[in-house]
């Protein structure tokens, strides 16, 4: 199984990358600092769950939401927004955009735990 964390955060892709290991067996994490080749990686290394920040320099996660989207062979993709924001309007927004769910970026190591169990009860059980 294989996600694909892209935050413009090392701390924030590390602690993700950590939780995530810690509650999935045999997981492979793909870390992108930033949007511009989110795209071309997804179609190489087809992860089962992307999780995507919303406010990254450059190339924003909702512009790569869109680009993903807009790609035939990604339409199937599962992708999370993770934000350190947690507005009404960012989260209708990834509901319209197409993203599959919106988490708040948690403040510690015990809640990005809770955070990774759920993604993968919601999103990796099922491509396991």
């Amino acid at each position: 199984m294989k996600i694909l964390v892209i935050d413009d955060s090392e701390f924030d892709r590390r602690m993700i990358v950590s939780a995530m290991k810690a509650v999935c067996e045999n997981l492979t994490c793909v870390e992108l600092s930033g949007g511009m080749s989110a795209v071309e990686t997804m179609c190489e290394e087809r992860p089962s769950l992307t999780i995507l920040d919303i406010r990254m320099p450059g190339i924003s996660g909702w512009e790569v939401l869109d680009e993903i989207k807009a790609e035939k062979a990604l339409r199937g993709s599962k992708v999370v927004i993770m934000s350190g924001t947690s507005s009404e309007t960012d989260v209708q927004r990834a509901a319209t955009s197409g993203a599959h769910g919106f988490y708040t970026k948690p403040n510690t190591r015990t809640d990005y735990g809770v955070v990774a169990s759920d993604l993968k009860a919601s999103f990796l059980n099922a491509a396991a």
